[in-house]
Parts: C-alpha cells; structure tokens; sequence
C-alpha cells in the first residue's frame, strides 16, 4: 500500500557537526536560516513576536511491506541471551568523556507516564536516524508512575535512556521536551535548557501555555504526543524494533484511553496501526494497559471511598475527597480514576497530599481531576485558571505547597474563554477563594472552592422535556378507533416506531380556538402491531392494544426522561402540560423520544441540538498563515555559535492562537469581541 505523508516541520542544529552554513531539519530537508527578528525574551507565548513564513508541504512516498513472520514459523533459540538490537546506545569516541559532540537529550515530564517516555524515546531514535549517530538519550527528570517503572526495568537496555545524576548535561547541544510546555514540569533538569543551543518542544495540548523559550514549539490536536512521533517515524521510514513499537503502542493507548477518550482523532487510530504493523506485543499492551494496583494504591482508593464528599447540581454529582500519605505515593492519576467509577460520580476532585522535607517542612498537594467523557465540565480551564494546572478537559491536575501563595496562579484576562460561561470576575473570585482556604490550611477548603467555580461556571441549566420535547402540534398521533392495520401504515409513512392516542385525530390541531386538544389516551408502538398481525388482528382498533405506562410533566429533567425509556423500555415518552389533574384529563404537551435523548448527549457531529461545532466530516481543520495552504511553517536554522532564535510555532487548530496571534493570521474564522 502506498501512501502520502507529509513530512514533518522539525529543526534541530546539525551545523556544529557538518561545518556547513546550512542546518538541516529532522525531516531530513536542508534549509537557509534566513533573516529572524531578534525574540523579545522568556514567557508564555503569547508575548513572543513569531517570525511568520508561507509554508510549503513536503510530500514522501512511502511503501510499506506487508509481509510478516507467522507465529507458528518463529524458531526460538536455546541461547536465551539476549542479542545485539539497533537500539544499542554505545556512544563511542567523542570530546566529552567519550560523548559525541552533537550530545542531545529528551526530556519527559515528572512523574512520567508513557505517552511522553514513548515519545521521549521515539523522537530520540528519530534525531539519531538523521545524524546517523547514537547521540541522543532520555532522561526521566523525577520518577514515573508505577506501570511506567516496571516497564523500563525491564526494558532499560532496549531503549537509550540515562540516569539523571550519570548524564554529563554540561555537554548539551540539543534538548527535546515532550509531552509538556512548562519548566515546573521538568524539575531542576529545567536548568538544562539554558545550555543547550538548540530547544524543541513537542506536545498535544493545544491550549495549555508554555514559559520554554523553545527554538521550535509544535503542538498538534491528537489524543497523544506518541502520535506524533509515530507519524515522523513512519514518515522519514525509521526502522523501529517490536520494543520501541510497544512502547508507542502503550503511549497512545495511555492517553486516548485505549481510543475512547474525546480528544481522540483519527490520526491517532493510524498510528496505532502503524504501531501494530511493526510488530507491537499485544501481550505487553493488554498488561500495561490494564495494571495490577499496588499497596499504597489500593489504601489510598480504599481511603478515597470512605471520606469522599458529593455535592449535586443540574443532575451531576461532583465529587471531592483529600487522602494524606506519609510520603509521595506515585500513581495516584490510576487511583482518581478508580475513586470516580467506585462512586459513581460524574465530575472528581481528588488531592494528594503530604510533608516534605526535614529542616523546613510543608505540605505539598496534588489535585487530580477527572470527568465522565461525555458531561460538559472543562477540568483543566478550572485548574490552569486557579491553580496553574493544566491537561485535558476531562483529565487535569494541578500540584502547589500550602506554604506558598497561589494568587499568581491565576493567568490573564483572556483565560476566562476557555468555558463558554465563565467570566473573569467568576475566575479572579474562585483564586482568591483557593488562597482564602490555603491561608487557613484547608485542603478541603480548597477542594470546596474549586466544587464551587465547577457548580457555578462549568455546568449550564439543566435541559427539560420542555426544551427538547417534540411539540404536540407536529406530533404524528392515532385515534384509538384506528385499527391496528391503519396503524402500521401510518408508523411505516412516518418512519415511526411509537405514537400517543389521542381521544380526538390529530391531537392540538387547531382547529377549533376554544378546543385545548384531546385528551391522552395512552400509546402504540410498531412490536405490538406485530403482535395483531401474528394474532391476525389487525382489524381490531388501536384502543384493545394501546398501554400508557409513564409520562412526565414539562419540566421533568432530560436525565429522568431517559431513565424511564430506558427501564419502561418505551419508544417515546408522553410530556404533560396539565400533570397535577386527574390522569382521565391529560392534555398532551409534546413528546421525548429516543432520537431526542441521543441529541442531547451529542454523541454523533451531525446529529446535535446546537451549531456552532466544527462539524464532521472528514475535512482537515487546518487554517492558513499568511494565505499559504499549510499551518506548517519552514525551519529556522540555530547554528553553531548564534545567539538562540525567535521560536517557530506551528499549530494544529485555529483555537490554539491567543487574540494577538489571530491578529497576524487568517484563520477563516469569525472571533467575538
């Protein structure tokens, strides 16, 4: 099969090894730097003045063979020695106690989970397939999670990933950070890209902020970083072993949640693919994918359910919970989780809590958020908003000492957009709540203040029947003398399943002004004119088979709507606009039917009760700079011995632009004032 890629849009300084005024990009692609207006210092992006330069897409051809050992015909050796793989990081010679002079690294973010240590190991192998040189290596700047840790004891020899304190960082020529745009998530390896002449972040957070002052930023609207990395590999045709295609297998299932979290795209799903293609292990996938809960987790889960505190509104039930330990229990992201299904809750807040340090103690807190993926709350516009967090909407965290204040948590004016009914005032009130609670030492304050802004900014009025509700007037409805034969003509007409009897044809036609429309009899559907039809009856009038099981008044929540479908195993549920009367006068109001319900979840693009969307479609949502067809702009060369460059951003959406950045693009979009 072959198929057109295009090239990725990533630079990196190789002049200082091939003397040439040229730098190439990763791509493999050489390019002139070029004029570059001088960058006007460090701090999130939205301050730096971006060189813009009209793309030009770059299109390779690649061919992939299909052809693969059949398990059956693999011969396994009796030597169980592990052999010789390409991903044998020996780095020899070099001018820096034995390390290349083109000495690059990768940083993952703390705590590190697998999208970004498969992207850090990716994007690793990626640099030295274009250097042709062993000379980029990962390090995990503070731990990682549990899973995470088995997995690279066991798999350490595989991959080119190097102890912290063993890594000669003085050398750095060239830093990658992934999965991450902020230095408070590299812990003090931060420091490591003051020397490096040459930084790249890669990320799939499109709206978080980032004070790197990367020499390239690129951020793409995938479910995972691991994407990414997996389409510059597929792209440049890097050979990859089974080892690095597990891992980015693993990686793109830890952040879709195995494809199924919202901010998945199809992109990811090929990716995924490509992983498989190249031999990932199932066998690690499933066990990786599904871990087994340590000690301290099981207790901190255990503990959870036991002091969790539910709050509802508008028919969700927010849910927070504080747990201390006695030390950093990594993991806990698994344990929110757990804690939000156990208790079925729809929206989790859980903090983590615990003392740190000896000669000058204080309690460091991480507060984990976690949603159901199809409710309406942005957990990670709540925690960048009060307390500099970040994520995805469904998946945010946050983590601050109580010993410090948190009133510069809060970020610009121009953050409050981020939730459709959030106002500045709204965000500026919940950070001085957040710093009233930790004054007092409350965590639980803490918590209750961002319960509150969610209650209060996240989550709109509840829908009622009344609002989605088919009104009466174009309801298709029977007259209990119609015989069953009749019926089923009119559902079939209709494309119906189920329609109301009403005493008088055509319930509120209109026809007479004094008439309030007949009265609800009861209701038919498509499985019991079936039934007349076996019985051959269906001569017989729709009042000998006509049933009224349930109906709801107009301002019955949607949610108790569609749990009366659900348990009656009705097709339509009758709304009545006099239910306090006696059930012989019912006037039918509308109808609530299985169609309606699926629009109000807004499960499917081209079936939702509101514009406004993108839509669906198969169209690329790309957006123009500088009337160019592409948002992928070309590389800007850092070479040996200049001064660092203003950084080249490249964006996925639209929707990732501050409101100066829109002011120098086209982005075909109208934004409001």
């Amino acid at each position: 099969m072959t198929r057109a890629l295009v090239a990725p849009v990533f630079a990196f300084c190789a002049a200082a090894r091939n003397g040439d005024a040229k730098s190439r990009s990763i791509a493999g692609r050489w390019k002139n730097s070029g004029p570059v207006q001088a960058n006007v210092g460090v701090g999130p992006r939205t301050s730096r003045r971006t060189r813009r330069v009209p793309s030009r897409r770059h299109v390779h051809r690649v061919t992939h063979q299909d052809a693969t050992a059949d398990d059956d015909d693999v011969v396994v050796s009796s030597d169980f020695h592990d052999p010789p793989t390409p991903n044998d990081w020996s780095v020899p010679g070099g001018n820096i106690g034995g390390w290349s002079k083109n000495l690059g690294v990768v940083l993952t973010h703390v705590s590190a989970d697998f999208d970004t240590l498969s992207s850090a190991v990716g994007l690793a192998k990626l640099r030295n397939h274009q250097l042709n040189e062993n000379c980029t290596f990962v390090v995990l700047p503070r731990g990682a999670s549990p899973g995470v840790a088995h997995f690279v004891q066991l798999h350490k020899n595989k991959f080119p990933i190097r102890e912290k304190k063993a890594f000669p960082f003085h050398g750095l020529k060239w830093v990658g950070v992934v999965d991450a745009q902020r230095k408070d998530r590299l812990a003090d390896c931060a420091a490591w890209l003051d020397i490096a002449k040459t930084v790249v972040v890669l990320d799939h957070h499109v709206l978080s902020t980032s004070d790197i002052d990367a020499t390239e930023l690129i951020v793409e609207n995938v479910g995972a970083t691991a994407t990414v990395v997996a389409e510059m590999l597929q792209t440049e045709n890097v050979p990859i072993t089974e080892e690095d295609a597990t891992l980015l297998g693993l990686g793109i299932h830890a952040d879709t949640g195995s494809l199924t979290f919202e901010n998945t795209t199809p992109r990811d799903a090929k990716a995924l693919a490509y992983c498989l293609e190249k031999g990932a292990s199932q066998k690690v996938l499933a066990e990786y994918c599904n871990p087994s809960l340590t000690a301290d987790q099981r207790d901190v889960i255990a503990r959870g359910m036991r002091d969790v505190v539910s709050t509802t509104a508008e028919g969700l039930t927010i849910s927070r919970v504080h747990v201390e330990c006695l030390e950093y229990t990594p993991g806990m992201a698994q344990c929110a989780k757990d804690v939000l299904d156990l208790t079925d809750s729809d929206v989790l807040l859980m903090a983590v809590s615990y003392v740190h340090g000896k000669k000058n103690p204080y309690r460091h807190v991480s507060v984990i958020g976690r949603a159901k993926p199809v409710k309406l709350v942005d957990l990670a516009s709540v925690l960048r908003q009060t307390l500099k967090g970040g994520g995805h909407p469904k998946a945010a965290s946050a983590a601050f000492r109580m010993d410090q204040s948190l009133l510069g948590s809060g970020v610009d004016a121009d953050a409050a957009v981020d939730a459709s009914v959030t106002t500045a005032a709204d965000v500026d009130a919940a950070v001085r709540a957040v710093e009233d609670a930790r004054i007092a030492g409350s965590v639980e304050g803490i918590l209750d203040a961002l319960v509150q802004q969610i209650v209060t900014t996240q989550i709109p009025p509840q829908k009622t029947a009344k609002d989605v509700m088919r009104k009466a007037d174009k309801v298709i409805s029977a007259h209990p003398s119609m015989t069953m034969g009749d019926l089923g003509d009119l559902l079939e007409r209709h494309d119906h399943r189920s329609c109301p009897v009403i005493s008088q044809p055509g319930g509120k036609d209109g026809s007479d002004a004094e008439d309030k429309g007949g009265i609800l009899l009861g209701v038919v559907s498509i499985t019991e004119v079936d039934v007349a039809s076996i019985k051959g009856q269906l001569d017989r009038p729709v009042s000998g088979y006509m049933k009224l099981r349930a109906a709801v008044t107009l301002t019955t929540p949607v949610s108790e709507c569609e749990k009366i479908l659900v348990e009656q195993g009705e097709g339509c549920i009758p709304v009545v606009e006099n239910f306090e009367e006696d059930r012989k006068k019912w006037r039918l109001a509308g109808l609530v039917t299985r169609a309606t319900i699926l629009k109000t979840h807004e499960y499917y693009r081209a079936r939702r009760l509101v514009g406004g969307g993108t839509g669906g479609g198969d169209k690329e949502n790309k957006r123009s700079v500088g009337g160019s067809q592409s948002i992928l702009l070309p590389a800007l060369a850092t070479g040996a011995g200049e001064a660092r460059k203003s950084p080249r951003v490249t964006y996925d959406e639209y929707l990732f632009f501050s409101g100066d950045e829109l002011d120098k693009v086209d982005v075909g979009v109208n934004r409001k004032s």
